[in-house]
């Protein structure tokens, strides 16, 4: 028996030995499996609690949520006996949340004759024939319980609350006669038929959603009722509510209701949803002058201007409706809570008084957000939300941001504010496609038949004419066609900008790349198709009605031909109209911004630094951090000042597009690199590389730029961010592009295992090159000496994967770039793991692209023919054995195509799911934690682990509540040990110590992680066995004491799984 509860019940005898109230009796969380014999000793207890947290009804008030206040263990009752000696028992709560207790006997409840109130929800109870004569109770509460039949409560005629959700009950009949019963919850049942409540009168709460219930008639004269919830049923007509004039609250979303009439005469409705429902006539809900709440999300609203009648409204839920414009609602003088999440909202200005006046928050949240940021208090909590709206009044980085950000923005914006008027028009396609002669046309220019090929970027200005008169200025961005530029377009490919994609005849099959380069950059900018040369081929079409579905963004498709001038004029005014509602074009800017926008947009420097563009900010009186940060993304959506997000610390903006690709070309096209390293860009090289003599006019420009010492370094991160090189060591870079061409031999030892990704309607050049910076470190190195590395086994079109210490396996990956595929070979022991890494490496690649549609082949043996992974996969878990190949006539066992690809027990759906590891570290140890994040990359690759650490916590999240539950949902802590952490309060007084527990229980594994070396001997963290067995920080070779790390987790993770398959 605990001790623990043997002192709650004695310190109860004493209680009342003394006089006292000792009528209520907590013995929660004491550890306990079954009622203490002693309890019978308690006669005089009244309400008696063994659970951990509970819910109490309390009539008018609702549910309330209750927690014992001990601090033990938590029971796991088994058995009631002894409870029958506990006579005088009114409440008795048996309930429990989170740990299936298994009471199914209820037989020591038969003597309770003083019982009121049952609370056993979430137990094995099938049996209520022990309470049938239990004649006092008034409230029974038998959720998610194995209830089948409510037989044993036909004659508890006192019964007021009866909660039956989430069990097997489908009649009602036994409710027949208790016309005192009050309060019905049915939902989640297998209830179709309400007819047997026609009796109870007294109703004021039923709750019947997610039944099969088709009509509400047997409520008809339920004139007492309250409260009504029919969500998620059949029900079609609600006129037998005509009548309920107490009606207060309704709830009926999600089923197929069309008519609201009905409801047009019940004064009394407070609150109302009908979300997700068919109604499109809001109109007689406007008469219910009462209503507090309304929810009509997910529905076809159009007429908001007849809701303001409703003048008591204080919450409205328009969630994933037509909505645009808030003013018909903005009249409504008590709104204090709006949810139009999800919905076209651009404009949230006609709220600004809710805003500014009475700082209501504007919060990027949806209502289940904002619900769980504090679901005790949500209703005394106003709030504006807005999440996945496409705000531009305020930009949405505000309202993403915080609710003071947007309030911050209103005030800078003033009454002296106004509209950009500048948009970024950026022109796109394959060299010859005929963008400089469109973008002449647009001009008004002649047409060239000798144009020349644009090299680097062209930006010119051209102003259109709005229908509210003003004048728009669009920066037209013509990119050079030449393949060897492509991967630098990407540099200034921006969101809040107008996309136009032209395409010849000759070049259609490049739709694709282009359009994919839109939608990863572009955001939701939107993409005007031009079909061009039309004059040269008339006939020429593509499959319009495949894209459009595939990238939405596309708005229209153009057939012209610059040259004739034919289809200019339709296309020049669907430009006209793209740029009318560009996102730069309608967003107001306070004066202060474009006074900075102004400066910027004269000056002829080619970059400044960051410091400059602050100093600049601050004179013209933009002086908050974040309106910085968010005008200087708006200049770089404009172009007027690239910003690389990620290179904050090279202190550096570029104003002049053609200086940073002009560098990029130098190094794209540099002898130095091709011939003489190899493809290989030393930093020593840097400068003869990028200023080298013969590139003194420049190659993508008519002039001549300079490029100091002191930011070489920057133009090659920028190649590396965007994965054009990738660094080898410190001081050596690849550029993948410049490699030999010639493939080496591939030196297999023992069976080769052969798998092809197949890409069948588009294969992104970027794909290898960034594959080959994913995998740089298993890329294998020939023999060298200390003073001379071996080469990298890599060339243009390839690599040859090796690192025996992480997987034993060899592997060679090619591109096939005519063939749109990447073909990967792997021999070795582990070839099955190696492959199964490479193909996660692959997907993490291609998840960066939209709309990115790739097949996963494997070759059957003895024959040239290929079978799709994932039919193999869904063929033997529909329990096919076999697969028929044509070309040999034969069947082919299934199992057998895929082991070779896989190990079966990857194929298990528990041996897949991801160990969760925790790491508990001492901030000042930051750097190491992301080195021990790269260590452990091909684990996490192959979803064999999943790592959290406090950096994932969510901006507003209580992080205190969110680390011990990541904590406690974790399978092995990682410590990083360190005089630092040793000597935190929080990392080894609180996470360490709770861990620790469970360690020594066996519920978790703890591996601490030998960082910087500290006196950790007398401590009980260096009584487990820890990894390097070195401390990495003085180790000679801190890859290989990294790589001891990952080998130590192997087998702690195979626990973890085993550990998983025993609780599953």
């Amino acid at each position: 028996m605990s001790e623990l509860a043997l002192k709650l019940i004695r310190e109860n005898i004493e209680k009342h030995r003394r006089g006292e109230d000792a009528t209520f009796l907590d013995l929660g969380n004491c550890g306990i499996t079954e009622v203490p014999e002693e309890i019978g000793e308690c006669v005089w207890v009244e309400r008696l609690t063994l659970s951990k947290d509970w819910v109490e009804f309390k009539g008018d008030i609702g549910w309330i949520n209750k927690v014992s206040q001990n601090q033990g263990p938590p029971n796991i009752i088994r058995s009631l006996k002894y409870l029958n000696r506990a006579r005088s028992l009114k409440y008795l709560i048996l309930s429990n949340s989170d740990v299936d207790w298994n009471i199914s006997n209820l037989s020591p409840l038969s003597d309770l004759e003083f019982l009121e109130h049952l609370y056993c929800q979430g137990n094995q109870i099938a049996d209520l024939s022990p309470i049938s004569e239990l004649k006092k109770l008034k409230v029974i509460h038998l959720y998610h319980t194995q209830i089948t039949n409510l037989l044993a409560l036909k004659n508890l005629t006192n019964l007021q609350l009866l909660h039956i959700q989430r069990t097997n009950i489908s009649d009602l009949s036994p409710l027949l006669n208790l016309h005192d019963l009050r309060y019905l919850y049915c939902l989640n049942t297998q209830v179709s038929d309400l007819n047997p409540l026609k009796g109870a009168i007294r109703l004021e709460l039923l709750n019947c959603g997610n039944t099969n219930i088709e009509s509400l008639s047997p409520l008809s004269d339920m004139n007492e009722l309250r409260m009504l919830g029919c969500f998620n049923t059949k029900v079609t007509d609600l006129s037998p509510l005509i009548g309920l004039k107490k009606l207060e609250s309704l709830t009926c979303r999600n089923s197929p209701i069309v008519e609201l009439s009905p409801l047009e005469s019940l004064n009394q409705l407070k609150r109302l949803d009908i979300s997700g429902t068919l109604v499109s006539d809001f109109a007689p809900i406007c008469k219910l002058k009462s209503l507090e709440s309304l929810n009509v999300s997910n529905t076809q609203i159009l007429d908001f201007v007849s809701l303001k009648k409703i003048i008591n409204l204080w919450h409205i839920n328009l969630a994933s409706t037509p909505i645009i414009d808030l003013s018909p609602i903005s009249k409504s003088i008590n709104l204090k809570s709006i949810d139009v999440s999800n919905t076209q909202v651009f404009d949230i200005r006609p709220f600004l008084p809710l805003i500014t006046k009475k700082k209501i928050p504007v919060k990027w949240q949806t209502w289940e957000e904002h619900v769980d940021e504090d679901n005790t208090t949500w209703q005394k909590k106003p709030a504006i939300l807005v999440k996945d709206c496409p705000l531009i009044i305020p930009p949405v980085e505000f309202a993403q941001e915080s609710p003071q950000a947007v309030r911050d923005y209103f005030e800078e914006l003033g009454d002296d504010g106004r509209k950009l008027n500048e948009v970024k028009v950026i022109f796109l396609g394959e060299a010859s496609a005929g963008k400089t002669s469109l973008v002449k046309r647009l001009f008004g220019e002649n047409f060239d038949s000798k144009e020349s090929q644009t090299h680097g970027i062209r930006i010119r200005k051209v102003s259109f004419k709005m229908d509210d008169s003003d004048s728009v200025t669009a920066h037209l961005w013509d990119f050079g066609g030449q393949e060897v530029m492509h991967a630098t377009h990407q540099f200034f490919l921006s969101q809040r900008s107008v996309y136009v994609l032209l395409l010849n005849s000759r070049n259609d099959d490049q739709a694709e790349k282009w359009l994919k380069h839109a939608a990863s950059f572009g955001g939701r900018s939107p993409v005007l198709v031009v079909l061009n040369k039309i004059d040269e081929n008339p006939s020429f079409q593509v499959d319009n009605k495949r894209l459009k579905e595939k990238y939405p963004q596309i708005r229209d498709f153009f057939r012209l031909s610059a040259k004739t001038d034919k289809g200019m004029g339709e296309f020049r005014e669907a430009l006209r109209r793209e740029i009318d509602r560009a996102d730069t074009r309608r967003t107001p800017f306070p004066k202060h911004w474009l006074a900075v926008k102004e400066h910027f947009s004269n000056m002829e420097a080619d970059y400044i630094e960051s410091a400059e563009y602050q100093r600049v900010c601050e004179e013209n009186g933009v002086t908050r951090q974040f309106s910085q940060d968010v005008l200087l993304q708006f200049l770089h959506d404009l172009g007027v000042v690239i910003n690389f997000r990620n290179l904050k610390n090279f202190d550096t903006q570029i104003l002049n597009p053609l200086w940073l690709t002009n560098g990029v070309y130098r190094i794209v096209n540099s002898k130095i690199v091709a011939e003489d390293t190899g493809g290989l860009l030393y930093e020593d090289d840097f400068d003869a590389v990028i200023n080298d003599p013969r590139y003194k006019e420049g190659n993508t420009s008519d002039r001549e730029f300079e490029y100091p010492k002191n930011k070489l370094q920057y133009i090659v991160r920028v190649m590396q961010e965007f994965e054009l090189c990738f660094q080898l060591d410190p001081r050596t870079y690849v550029v993948p592009q410049l490699l030999p061409v010639q493939e080496p031999e591939f030196k297999t030892e023992g069976a080769l295992l052969h798998f092809v990704i197949h890409f069948p309607e588009f294969l992104p050049d970027s794909i290898f090159p960034r594959l080959m910076v994913k995998l740089h470190t298993f890329i294998e190195r020939s023999p060298g000496n200390r003073d001379t590395p071996g080469q990298l086994t890599m060339w243009r079109t390839g690599m040859v994967l090796h690192k025996p210490n992480i997987f034993k396996a060899l592997a060679r990956v090619r591109w096939d770039k005519e063939d749109q595929k990447i073909l990967v070979d792997v021999c070795g022991e582990e070839r099955r793991r190696f492959l199964s890494f490479i193909r996660e490496t692959v997907k993490e690649i291609v998840d960066d692209f939209t709309n990115l549609e790739f097949d996963e082949l494997v070759p059957i043996p003895e024959s040239k023919d290929t079978e799709e992974y994932d039919y193999l996969v869904e063929a033997e878990k529909a329990g096919e054995k076999e697969v028929f190949v044509k070309s040999l006539k034969k069947r082919v066992s299934i199992a057998d195509l895929l082991d070779g690809v896989e190990e079966p027990a990857m194929r298990d759906e528990v041996e897949q799911l991801p160990v969760k590891a925790f790491v508990s570290y001492a901030h000042k140890d930051l750097e190491y934690l992301k080195e021990l994040r790269t260590a452990l990359s091909p684990l996490m690759r192959l979803q064999k682990l999943q790592i959290w650490d406090d950096r994932d916590i969510d901006a507003g999240d209580e992080w205190e509540k969110v680390i011990f539950q990541q904590l406690e949902e974790s399978d092995i802590v990682l410590c990083l040990v360190s005089a630092d952490f040793v000597a935190s309060d929080f990392c080894y007084k609180e996470e360490f110590s709770k861990a620790l527990e469970a360690h020594r229980n066996g519920e978790k594994t703890i591996i601490p992680v030998m960082l910087r070396k500290t006196d950790w001997q007398d401590l009980p963290l260096a009584e487990i066995q820890g990894a390097p067995g070195e401390w990495i920080t003085s180790a000679q070779n801190k890859d290989e004491a990294w790589t001891k790390v990952s080998e130590a987790l192997r087998p702690a993770l195979a626990r973890a799984k085993q550990r998983k398959k025993v609780l599953l």
